[in-house]
């Protein structure tokens, strides 16, 4: 197997992109691009990619566990040829222009070489730091010891009464050969068992030793006369021979007991023989300290059995914890650390500002547990120029520093928390494993508080946006505490709640439905019981008086805000950044950025969830490709596979097994050794081996190389989790030539050595039955195809307003050819019934501009009055037929369906809408704005009325997204003609999200008045009086009833899906109650179809604005891109097949299957499309015939591993031909 790389490419465009930043936006568009046919270097200054997403525990509205999504998206970017992870980096500039820039990077130092490390995570268990103090010059070191001296001498009393024997495990002997007669370890000796005189080898008693190593400690290192006996592993790593050596002691005492020094000489011996600082001695009082040369690393009170060491005691020098980032500082760390659990890549940094061998060149204890040897304190940092031709800046979001609000009292009440360390508290993987407790003494609350806005609208510390996703987490951090512990009772004060998204509003009825309470307060004040640490909270409720309340814990739902450090990078980027920090873009072009050739997604050019991010960064990624399409492919790594070897069903079985011990993690539980040697016995195994790291670049071409020695055609490997690893060895079987559906996998790690880690026997027993269930497994393997087809390089979009519009212009920009289908005469969509956005933006020009680049573009293909009729086919080849103007039919080739129909205003019977001339809809009265601006000067005053016949199950039960800032563009564009006029704007909660929440504030300041109504209780109610509109609503800033007389009635009426029933069916795209299409993933597929090769734009998805829809329109075709790019698409081997021999003809596999595949055919036999299956297997479990059969799963695999599983010795015959 070999790779290269294309060279040819356009001149002086190069076909490669920069994506700075890993988390969720920078995967999706590192993806995309690698997928269409770029190369990528994505840039992420932490150690590791995930971004923010990686920290949350759940995400809202499927309350889906975050990590379990961001996973797949983790190792595809990790595995991806195409994409080089540049992690533990940063940009210092960028020169050049568009297409043709060079960025230099700085490569930091992580003292560990990521291509020798398996991420085994040994060297940070192994570490024995917990936390550093500011490190001083160290004195300089006396000759004779090779250590430095200590000067400044502390003891600290208190020892408990040992008898020898009692701690005694290790046995300490003298080596006659090497003694030097120096007497050491006589001195050092408190317990009388060394003997010794002058000129004589000493003597160690073993009745008097009680073994706590005090003699080892002291024996001079230029002779190293004391050895060990009965502890194997202090030769590869007395630290954490150290720390296991803690561990029981603890279990002999019956648990970790607190009380004075029992003379272990645990820490003694970690101190000098493994930190090789030599600040502790054992002397009869206790434990004498050298405070000058103690570096309060806590090495020593890691391994404290009996918590008699307080790090504090050790020095007067200032002592930090070394805090755990990832988790908001909720627990400690040490100097090297893996990220996260499932971090990628899965390497550890060593902190050199903690690092006790990078300060002082001493311990080492990483290094002698690295069984790979990729520990490197040497490492530089490195810097190096890549060469791309666009640039994606998604570098995300950081959380406000609640200690700008000093009233609430974060910082100073430990049990006041910030949401993302909420989000901490109740993750599996977070500090407390899940566990709702205080930080400040670790009980159980009953009451928890939110406080929503904190570092959000906020003027007074320059944060006037609206953050956009704090009351959406802080209803699920609510509801996910309570199914944590029901008897939690959460409150959230909020002042609007902004649920505006798609399914939001029914998440917050859930979340009340689950007894979460939902108070309007601002809290003014949060003061803390110093004795109990409860909180009490203090605001006005809507009757004006003081509410004081009590609750155990309180969350700020903290804003999200640019970084600093993001505000400089953009500097050195050359983009324009406006007062707070966000990029500055268009409303039409809006993820490019100030300078050309760089875009923006993300929370960067303003805050947004996932889902925004999610389309935001597909956007970007096309973008970014139009400007170098002619370059597309000219730099990818292409992998040159050996032809694939032919196994005859006769041919022999010869079947290898690779059973790993994962460094420690399945080795310090599972006899590996054992498992591989009962494999050799296994019939038709020819080779069992148990490497170290299975997972190893050596390990793998070891396989690799293995297979052709032993002449292998079958292969087992027993070692962590398929979900992870699975690809990797199925890819090195198809580099040495074999099929790689030949293969199977035992989970000896999740299953066994960390589900039984104190059954050891029990545990290696299990593996072995797990690893003979692999073998029989794949003895009944069969080679399995994977098929290839032509990709048409064209693209089927339906529906002609800014979505479609702006979806064909972005495709043709990529050279593929575009078929646009639009019902009505005219393109423009809904569109074309709005004037202006909300920052005065004409809407017109754009129009007229974006239909004009359609109609001229060569590539694209327009069909007015047109409709789609049939489609037939597959991802990468449809077969569409058009019924034209004409009334004939055309029918297309196209390799993917991008659906943007669109929606219409709602024009509800409601308060003599389209009855009486003074009701009108927000897009009437923008229409009078634009034709008739003088009417308004005769108007006194107008009525906005908001969600009419929007959030109420009687008419629409969903929120529509725009309406507010509708109703606010208009008042002020109303302000601007007539200043003097009156508005009143009645609703239920502004929802002015994101940026938008500063024309809100202007509008406010602009004399428009806001009058909070309750539908549950003071619902406006209007009339007539003579000529005139009656409209009665309740005011509760003065908390009584007013009467309005308006000129003018205006209702914010929300949006309805255009007809698409027929569409639905037709593609077997679903729909939600509401008639919008239903995406394929609420968070991380926003513009997927359920059928593979359609994809989703508009307002047809969901109500957004027009710039959210071009965002969209971007994206669907970024993603359409992953497939019309390639030259032939490979599908999978596993699929099903129904024998038509057997075939029934009972519908039943027809109606099962939840992807509509199966079909009837004109041989009157059910046919499934290799193409559309999606291996799922459930028609396989229905076929009452037993007629269908699915790849890798059939009855005999199946039945081989079930008679393997009950037999203790199995007999695995192959399969016959």
């Amino acid at each position: 197997m070999t790779q290269s790389v294309n060279k040819q490419q356009s001149p002086g465009v190069t076909g490669a992109v920069l994506v700075i930043g890993g988390g969720i936006g920078g995967m999706q568009s590192a993806l995309d691009l690698a997928e269409a046919g770029f190369r990528v270097y994505l840039v992420e200054s932490a150690p590791a990619i995930g971004g923010k997403m990686a920290q949350l525990d759940k995400t809202f509205p499927t309350n889906d566990c975050s990590m379990c999504i961001v996973s797949p998206k983790l190792v595809e970017v990790g595995r991806h040829r195409n994409i080089e992870l540049l992690t533990h980096s940063e940009v210092l500039g960028l020169d050049g222009q568009a297409g043709n820039f060079t960025a230099r990077i700085a490569q930091h130092a992580r003292y560990v070489d990521a291509d020798k490390c398996t991420g085994c995570g040994l060297c940070e268990l192994a570490c024995p730091v917990t936390r550093i103090s500011w490190f001083a010059e160290p004195p300089l070191p006396d000759e004779k010891k090779k250590r430095p001296k200590a000067r400044d001498k502390t003891v600290l009393p208190g020892v408990a009464p040992v008898s020898p024997g009692d701690m005694a495990v290790w046995t300490f002997t003298v080596d006659a050969e090497r003694c030097s007669r120096c007497g050491a370890c006589f001195r050092a000796c408190l317990h009388g068992a060394v003997s010794w005189q002058k000129k004589e080898i000493a003597v160690i008693n073993q009745d008097r030793c009680i073994g706590c190593g005090a003699c080892y400690a002291a024996c001079p290192e230029q002779f190293q006369a004391i050895t060990v006996d009965q502890a194997p592993d202090l030769d590869k790593s007395l630290g954490a021979a150290l720390y296991a050596r803690s561990q029981e002691i603890i279990k002999q005492r019956g648990g970790r007991l607190r009380g004075d020094c029992i003379r272990c000489g645990l820490c003694v011996l970690m101190c000098r023989k493994v930190m090789e600082i030599g600040a502790l001695t054992m002397v009869e009082e206790g434990i004498e300290v050298g405070r000058d040369i103690c570096q309060v690393c806590g090495a020593c009170a890691s391994v404290c059995p009996v918590e008699f060491l307080e790090v504090e005691w050790l020095t007067d020098k200032p002592v930090r914890p070394l805090l755990n980032a990832f988790n908001e500082g909720l627990n400690l760390r040490k100097p090297v650390n893996i990220l996260y659990p499932q971090a990628v890549p899965r390497v550890p940094v060593i902190d050199a500002v903690s690092c006790v061998r990078l300060n002082t060149g001493a311990c080492g204890t990483c290094q002698s547990v690295c069984g790979v040897g990729a520990i490197d304190y040497d490492q530089v940092e490195r810097q190096r120029e890549i060469t791309i031709g666009s640039v994606i800046f998604s570098p995300g979001i950081e959380v406000f520093d609640a200690r700008m609000r000093g009233e609430f009292g974060y910082g100073v009440y430990k049990n006041v928390v910030t949401s993302i360390e909420f989000e901490r508290l109740l993750s599996a993987s977070g500090p407390t494993s899940g566990s709702v407790v205080r930080p400040g003494d670790g009980k159980h609350p009953r009451t928890i508080a939110w406080i929503q806005c904190v570092g959000s609208r906020d003027h007074s510390c320059n944060r006037d946006y609206c953050s956009s996703v704090c009351c959406m987490y802080a209803a699920k951090e609510a509801f996910i505490a309570r199914e944590h512990d029901s008897s939690i009772e959460p409150t959230i004060f909020y002042i609007d709640q902004r649920s505006f998204g798609k399914n939001f509003d029914r998440y917050i009825n859930r979340v009340q439905e689950n007894q979460v309470r939902l108070v309007r307060a601002m809290v003014s004040r949060v003061f803390e019981d110093p004795l109990t640490g409860d909180l009490e909270l203090r605001y006005a409720d809507d009757s004006g008086a003081v509410v004081a309340e009590v609750f155990d814990l309180v969350v700020l739902s903290v804003g999200l805000q640019v970084s600093e450090k993001n505000k400089e990078l953009a500097g050195r980027l050359g983009i324009e950044l406006d007062g707070f920090g966000f990029a500055r873009t268009d409303g039409f072009t809006p993820l490019a950025a100030s300078r050309p050739g760089v875009f923006v997604s993300g929370a960067c050019n303003g805050p947004k969830d996932i889902p925004e991010t999610v389309s935001e960064a597909s956007g970007a990624a096309q973008a970014a490709a139009v400007g170098i399409a002619g370059a597309r492919g000219s730099q990818l790594v292409r992998q040159e596979l050996p032809p694939e070897k032919v196994v005859e069903p006769d041919e022999e079985l010869r079947i290898g097994v690779f059973v790993c011990h994962c460094g420690s993690n399945i080795a310090s539980v599972v006899d590996v050794a054992a498992v591989a040697d009962y494999a050799r016995s296994l019939p038709h195994v020819v080779f069992a081996d148990h490497p170290l790291y299975t997972c190893s670049q050596d390990s793998v071409e070891r396989i690799r190389d293995l297979i052709g020695e032993h002449n292998l055609n079958r292969v087992v490997v027993s070692a962590c989790s398929p979900r992870t690893h699975e690809p990797l060895f199925m890819s090195t079987l198809r580099q040495a030539g074999i099929n790689k559906y030949f293969f199977d996998m035992a989970n000896i790690r999740d299953q066994c050595s960390w589900v039984h880690p104190l059954e050891p026997e029990k545990a290696t027993e299990k593996a072995k039955r797990l690893m003979r269930m692999a073998v029989a497994n794949v003895s009944q393997a069969e080679p399995l195809s994977e098929l290839e087809f032509a990709v048409e390089p064209s693209l089927l979009v339906i529906g002609g307003g800014v979505a479609g519009m702006s979806a064909a212009v972005e495709a043709a920009g990529q050279g593929f050819t575009v078929y646009l289908v639009e019902q009505q005469e005219e393109l423009g969509g809904q569109v074309r019934q709005l004037q202006r956005s909300l920052d005065g933006r004409k809407f017109a020009p754009y129009l007229e501009s974006l239909r004009q680049r359609v109609l001229g573009n060569e590539r694209i293909r327009v069909f007015t009055k047109a409709a789609l009729i049939e489609q037939n086919g597959f991802v990468g080849s449809f077969d569409s037929e058009i019924m034209t103007a004409s009334g004939g039919s055309r029918t297309i080739r196209h390799g993917a369906t991008l659906v943007a129909t669109g929606a219409r205003e709602y024009r509800p019977a409601l308060y003599g809408l389209g009855e009486r001339d003074e009701v009108v809809t927000q897009t009437d009265l923008e229409a009078i704005l634009a034709r008739e601006p003088r009417r308004v000067v005769g108007w006194s005053s107008i009525v906005m009325l908001q969600c009419a016949g929007s959030r109420c199950s009687e008419h629409l039960d969903y929120c529509s997204r725009n309406c507010c800032n509708q109703a606010v563009k208009n008042s002020l564009h109303l302000k601007q003609l007539n200043p003097d006029i009156r508005i009143d704007v009645l609703y239920r909660d502004m929802r002015c999200y994101g940026l938008f929440e500063l024309e809100y504030r202007r509008a406010r300041l602009a004399g428009v008045n806001f009058i909070r109504f309750d539908p549950q209780q003071h619902t406006p109610q209007v009339g007539v009086a003579g000529e005139r509109l009656d409209i009665v609503a309740f005011d509760p800033s003065i908390r009584r009833p007013v009467t309005l007389r308006p000129d003018l009635l205006v209702l914010s009426t929300g949006l309805v899906p255009n007809d698409t029933e027929e569409l639905a069916t037709m593609l077997r795209i679903p729909r939600n109650e509401h008639n919008f299409f239903i995406e394929a993933h609420a968070k991380l597929r926003p513009v997927d179809l359920a059928s593979e090769g359609v994809f989703l734009a508009g307002t047809a998805h969901g109500p957004k604005n027009v710039s959210e829809t071009i965002v969209q329109a971007q994206a669907a075709v970024a993603r359409a891109a992953t497939i019309l790019a390639k030259d032939k698409l490979t599908l999978s081997g596993v699929f099903s097949v129904v024998d038509p021999a057997h075939c029934a003809v009972c519908l039943t596999c027809v109606r099962a299957c939840p992807y509509g595949v199966p079909v009837i055919t004109e041989e009157h036999t059910a046919y499934i499309n290799p193409a559309l299956c999606q291996g799922c297997g459930i028609c396989v479990a229905e076929c009452p015939a037993k007629t269908i059969t699915l790849g890798r799963f059939r009855d005999d695999n199946l039945y081989a591993k079930l008679g393997s599983y009950q037999s203790a010795e199995p007999i695995a015959e192959p399969r016959s031909a």
